[in-house]
């Protein structure tokens, strides 16, 4: 799986943009539309990509979050859909992009992207998301959800955002002061994709320079930034980044 790293590490379109504070809501594909798109012919070009075969063991919102890590790079994403509570759209997720032209990108460079220990399945989607529905003027409200299911959407969503800031305030402490260079933990120990992983999701950030691994430690890696301010605002938003099932990342200050 080299090759698709390599691809998306000499990718001429990669921009720099920090990783969302709030995911878009999922409004999206019905049960049936997501069964008739298990047949892989190449469909043709849309905004929307169309995932498949994701890990079923990732919670959603970790999901969108590294979805988003991992294609942010192609052009401006608007909207990220993944609904693993429903039994029928389980292992899929869209990505929907402002143009086509990145859409097409990150098709060819994310093609078989081993992510969260499986390889990716790209199509393009057969159905207009509601994110550019709304852009181009064709956008149609669907029929509301009786009351009661509103309600427990609701409630969903505020457990959801206290368990979120539940995290946030329960980052780890770190001993050591500031730095631009930041210190990574819990990687995989025995994959030979670390360096080139990690180079994919830090290198969205400004100021990045390189990744490290020391030769008799696969497990732990050292990340390079130009500034100590751009290195904690790396670290701010990669800390407890899901890489795979069984690995979450912790980062913190380097010892100088």
């Amino acid at each position: 799986h080299f090759f698709a790293f390599h691809l998306l590490l000499e990718h001429p379109h990669t921009r720099s943009h920090p990783l969302p504070f709030s995911y878009p809501l999922c409004k999206g594909q019905s049960g049936t539309a997501a069964m008739a798109q298990h047949t892989m012919e190449l469909l043709p070009p849309t905004h929307t990509l169309y995932v498949r075969n994701l890990s079923e063991k990732v919670k959603r919102e970790d999901l969108i979050k590294n979805l988003w890590a991992v294609f942010q790079q192609f052009g401006e994403i608007l909207d990220i859909c993944a609904r693993p509570r429903k039994q029928s759209l389980r292992g899929q997720a869209w990505v929907v992009f402002r143009d086509i032209y990145s859409a097409s990108n990150a098709m060819r460079s994310m093609q078989n992207f081993m992510f969260h220990g499986k390889p990716l399945a790209l199509n393009f989607s057969r159905q207009k998301s509601d994110a550019i529905a709304k852009l181009d003027g064709t956008y149609v409200e669907r029929k509301k959800p009786r009351e009661k299911k509103r309600k427990k959407a609701a409630e969903e969503e505020e457990n959801q955002g206290h368990s979120k800031r539940a995290r946030m305030r329960a980052a780890p402490k770190r001993t050591n002061p500031p730095n631009h260079i930041l210190f990574v933990e819990q990687l995989p120990e025995e994959s030979a994709d670390n360096q080139p992983m990690l180079t994919v999701l830090f290198q969205n950030f400004p100021g990045f320079k390189e990744v490290r691994i020391p030769p008799n430690n696969r497990a732990i890696a050292f990340v390079e930034y130009d500034t100590t301010d751009n290195a904690t605002h790396a670290l701010n938003n990669l800390q407890g980044f899901q890489l795979t099932p069984d690995n979450q990342l912790k980062l913190s200050y380097a010892k100088k």
